[in-house]
């Protein structure tokens, strides 16, 4: 699928969801890079939270259902940025912090994730997590946290 048709689907689909959207509901769009290294592509299940410096969160529990890379398209492929869109409740704060969960049976190279969050009379938000970490099943690493939410205080959120 080229670059244009993609971006098309993409306004398209924020355009749909967003006028069925309520006041206190959120888009939000997530990038998701896989490694460019040898197997580090996955068919397992990865969910999503995303949570903000108030402890609220969104769950997200299947990413692929929220994919706009089209109904073929195979998520989490060596070397490979998905787009995803999710609608939701507004989170209270900016995104500061994910949990990043696979299930199944192969392990996936997580690169990167970027979340940008929208709604009618809020501000954008936008965050960049530089993950790369193995997530593996097998081997009881299915899981990542990670919080670069700061407490009023300035330190990290314990």
């Amino acid at each position: 699928m080229d670059i244009k048709h993609l971006i098309f689907n993409f306004f398209l689909l924020s355009f749909i969801i967003y006028t069925n959207a309520n006041s206190s509901d959120c888009i939000y769009t997530i990038y998701v890079q896989t490694a460019d290294i040898p197997s580090a592509g996955t068919t397992a299940n990865v969910s999503l939270f995303v949570g903000d410096s108030f402890k609220d969160e969104l769950s997200i529990s299947n990413l692929k259902d929220w994919g706009l890379m089209g109904s073929t398209h195979n998520y989490f492929k060596v070397g490979e940025t998905d787009l995803f869109s999710v609608k939701g409740p507004c989170l209270r704060g900016p995104v500061c912090s994910i949990i990043i969960v696979i299930s199944g049976y192969d392990d996936w190279y997580c690169d990167f994730i970027e979340i940008s969050s929208v709604a009618l009379g809020k501000s954008c938000s936008q965050k960049h997590f530089v993950v790369k970490k193995w997530l593996d099943y097998n081997k009881g690493s299915a899981l990542i946290l990670q919080d670069e939410c700061v407490s009023e205080y300035g330190s990290l959120r314990s």
